[in-house]
């Protein structure tokens, strides 16, 4: 990833004059030049950039070191003076990669989850997966593949996707139900009342480009089709899920019905309708995080949506890409 990439993102990101910037970073430092490039970024905004390094070797030896005492409540409540968060991983997050002992891992985990609660509370907070080999081996993509994809979908006009999302946005202004046409004759229906279209053009989840909303959980009926359904790393072809009250309760793939069987209800609850707005992603890879955001898709999801305008908390989200019309019902 270019330093005129990382400056883009970080404009993108909502970074401003004045404001106390906290990077992230996971990462060795052998690919500390990337956070260096986010701090030079920061502060080439008129921001204050400050690092903090989550490497695992170091923690490694950090936490096999540390005692309950190394991080009180004082620690974390440093974190608390921060305007937002650019939380930049080189590698799969939180994961220590090192066999410790039980009680020295209780103790990592603790810490991050006591972090990870101060840094959602920030006005902002950012998720930056770097192309990187090691990120590329958490995806169902070749190395190459993979690279190349994400800084195609990185290395797009970030104002430009604002204003388009936010003219989508508009479109749906005031609208309660809408209803997604795929297929020959597959028609699903949503319900959209008292709920909130939300846009990630670069301050969310990293690539960005989308607009999605969370329907209301028991009234989605209705069908959907998907040409190609990625799920568990295998892909389905010509499926179709039936759904009613809101839950997907069959299926005309055989696989994914038993799927459907092993599943606890909350898990199978439509829980989002997202609209792909990224014109850098044009075709489809398996990799949620890229599909998603494929201009000229819709995706839905099943499971938790609580966190962002809904009630449903599931152990999972599930996202599953496709094509088709999205029309305004009165």
């Amino acid at each position: 990833m270019t330093k005129e990439m990382i400056e883009k993102i970080t404009k993108a990101s909502g970074v401003s004059s004045g404001e106390l910037i906290l990077i992230h970073f996971w990462g060795e430092d052998s690919d500390k030049e990337i956070a260096n490039n986010f701090l030079a970024a920061v502060a080439a905004l008129g921001a204050t950039p400050v690092l903090l390094q989550q490497s695992r070797s170091i923690n490694r030896e950090l936490f096999l070191a540390a005692t309950e005492e190394c991080f009180p409540k004082k620690f974390f409540d440093l974190f608390s003076k921060f305007d937002a968060v650019l939380d930049v991983f080189a590698y799969q997050p939180v994961v220590l990669g090192y066999e410790i002992k039980d009680e020295k891992m209780n103790l990592y985990r603790k810490y991050i989850a006591q972090l990870f609660h101060k840094l959602v509370e920030c006005k902002r907070f950012t998720q930056i997966k770097i192309p990187t080999i090691a990120n590329a081996i958490d995806s169902p993509l070749q190395p190459q593949d993979y690279i190349q994809r994400m800084n195609q979908a990185y290395d797009i006009d970030y104002e430009a996707l604002e204003k388009d999302c936010e003219h989508e946005v508009k479109r749906f202004s005031g609208v309660n139900q809408v209803a997604v046409y795929t297929g020959d004759d597959c028609v699903l229906h949503f319900d959209l009342t008292g709920r909130n279209w939300f846009i990630d053009a670069g301050d969310g989840d990293l690539p960005c480009g989308e607009i999605y909303i969370a329907p209301i959980e028991n009234h989605t009926q209705g069908s959907v089709f998907f040409n190609k359904l990625y799920l568990d790393g295998e892909i389905y072809s010509n499926v179709i899920l039936q759904i009613s009250n809101g839950k997907v309760n069959d299926s005309s793939h055989p696989e994914i019905a038993k799927y459907i069987s092993e599943q606890p209800p909350e898990n199978l609850t439509v829980c989002e309708l997202g609209i792909g707005m990224n014109p850098h992603v044009t075709k489809l890879c398996g990799y949620t995080a890229l599909d998603e955001k494929m201009i000229g898709t819709f995706h839905i999801a099943l499971g938790a949506n609580h966190l962002f305008g809904g009630t449903n908390v599931a152990s999972q989200h599930v996202d599953f890409v496709g094509y088709g019309r999205i029309e305004v019902e009165k």
